[in-house]
């Protein structure tokens, strides 16, 4: 997993490797830069035959563009920097590397407010622009000579690189604080930051390349957001024993369902078979059961009492307590509605369930005044979409997606449940305060019963022993990718939720192979 930090916890680690490593902040330069440099050989077909603008600011950020115009420059590539600024403003490293280019004879214009226009004519026509600005440490919105610079930059459509992030976000939040750079491909250096994958922030960058410049990975051991990553999902898994059979990889009871949703429990039952494991019971209202009898085959139902709206009795208590016995896992929530009588229901069983349970849609819009439910909880995972985050937070969906890590984190720490907050991207917070960025999924996901599949995936797994925090994990980063399997083959637009099902398995084979 790889780690993801905030501007402050890498302005921490670079000055670990500097005083504690003993790697000057000088070499930790030139390693940047000419990673920047031997990436864009790569990227860029013919770089030496292309026009080369660098705007470099006056700290550290601008440094790096400074060893980049150096490296591209010996190439004998076309190369310009732009300094917002005077050279005799700059101080320390930047300073040196800048008086390196000059003596390299690399061509150094320095900007003002009163010249920055004549340089219309050279951006315009140049092939690549790199924005080396601002680095990690910008807080609050550009304004001023350095707003008009940024647009500059965005106005011309030139190919757009920027130097660890795009100058003008904020690293730490995923806002859009003001005027910003847009990029074609951001170099984020040694980690990647908060604002790399959270939106709206991680939409103004066309793609992120991680570059390593030479500092310790071990550093970064107890940082406590991550990224997953393909090779962190192989190792959750088993190999299936020859001597196994339909007991050995558990058995689920789903509770869903209700009249006219009868959809969202039967995508949420077969994904659980589909997730691998070896049996599952639908338990759902009398009149839906009816339509399960024959379809899917695969699973067992269960007719249980309903209300005369169709939906789940509190007469369904025992039979469900009795369902309950010998199961390895519980999915609630798919279709049940928020009638009254259904959402008691719901709360009366809760103290029940001993074994993993995964809470979905309604089986979550319960709580919404039912808090003090929450201390009933055992092994858990819920997994809302912001809509429903806001019933559980009384939070607004504004104030959620403004701050999705730190709600997140929050509120798994203070209930002590795993918490898997839908979006773009998926996040799972967890007891410990641990914080995990899901990387696959693509906007065609968003589509009705999307949600119901990946919480039959959940189930699926926990039944086959994985750990629930691990099976969550691994079911986010599966349910995603079967999407991008999806995309990938077909288009975003039409992706629907059986889709995901029809995929899964060519994911898992993927991923597990």
């Amino acid at each position: 997993m790889l780690p993801v930090v905030t501007a402050e916890q890498m302005r921490a680690i670079d000055q670990w490797a500097i005083e504690e490593m003993e790697i000057p902040s000088i070499v930790l330069m030139e390693n940047a830069g000419k990673a920047i440099a031997d990436k864009l050989q790569k990227t860029i077909p013919e770089i030496t035959s292309k026009k080369i603008i660098i705007f470099c600011g006056k700290g550290n950020n601008g440094g790096d563009g400074f060893v980049i115009a150096r490296h591209l420059h010996q190439l004998g590539t076309n190369i310009t920097i732009l300094l917002a600024g005077k050279l005799t403003d700059l101080k320390g490293d930047s300073k040196i590397n800048a008086l390196s280019a000059k003596n390299l004879k690399v061509p150094i214009q320095e900007l003002s407010s009163e010249n920055i226009n004549i340089f219309d004519h050279k951006l315009r026509h140049a092939d690549v622009v790199v924005d080396a600005l601002f680095g990690t440490g910008l807080s609050k919105p550009v304004s001023g000579f350095m707003e008009t610079i940024i647009k500059k930059i965005n106005q011309h459509k030139n190919f757009c690189v920027s130097v660890d992030i795009n100058s003008g976000v904020d690293a730490n939040s995923g806002l859009l604080i003001g005027s910003h750079v847009v990029s074609d491909l951001t170099f984020a250096l040694d980690s990647m930051k908060i604002s790399h994958l959270i939106y709206p922030a991680a939409g103004s960058m066309g793609k992120i390349e991680l570059l390593d410049i030479g500092i310790p990975f071990f550093k970064k051991k107890d940082v406590q957001i991550r990224l997953l990553e393909e090779k962190d999902i192989k190792n959750i898994f088993n190999a299936r024993q020859p001597d196994s059979h339909k007991g050995s990889y558990g058995h689920v009871l789903v509770l869903a369902g209700s009249r006219g949703k009868g959809g969202a429990a039967g995508l949420t039952a077969l994904a659980t078979l589909r997730a691998g494991c070896g049996l599952c019971t639908l338990a759902l209202p009398e009149t839906c059961q009816q339509a399960f009898e024959l379809h899917p085959m695969e699973v067992m139902t269960v007719p249980l009492p309903e209300t005369s709206s169709g939906t789940l009795s509190i007469n369904a208590k025992k039979p469900i307590l009795d369902l309950l016995k010998g199961k390895s896992a519980v999915a609630m929530g798919p279709g049940l509605t928020t009638e009254p009588e259904t959402v008691q229901l719901i709360g009366e069983l809760l103290p029940h369930i001993n074994c993993p349970l995964i809470l979905d849609a309604d089986a979550i819009n319960a709580f919404e005044n039912n808090l003090n439910w929450m201390d009933n909880l055992k092994s858990v995972v819920l997994t809302p979409h912001p809509k429903e985050m806001s019933r559980l937070t009384g939070l607004t969906t504004k104030k959620i997606q403004e701050n999705r890590i730190n709600t997140t984190k929050e509120f798994a720490q203070k209930y002590s449940v795993i918490l898997f907050l839908k979006g773009a991207p998926s996040l799972i917070g967890t007891p410990d305060g641990s914080l995990y960025i899901n990387s696959t999924g693509n906007p065609g996901m968003a589509t009705a019963g999307s949600g119901d599949v990946l919480t039959g995936i959940i189930a699926g797994f926990a039944a086959q022993n994985i750990p629930l925090q691990q099976a969550t994990i691994a079911a986010a980063y599966i349910h995603g990718y079967t999407g991008d399997i999806f995309s990938n083959n077909e288009t975003q637009t039409n992706l629907i939720a059986g889709d995901l099902l029809r995929n899964l398995p060519e994911s898992l084979k993927k991923v597990l192979t």
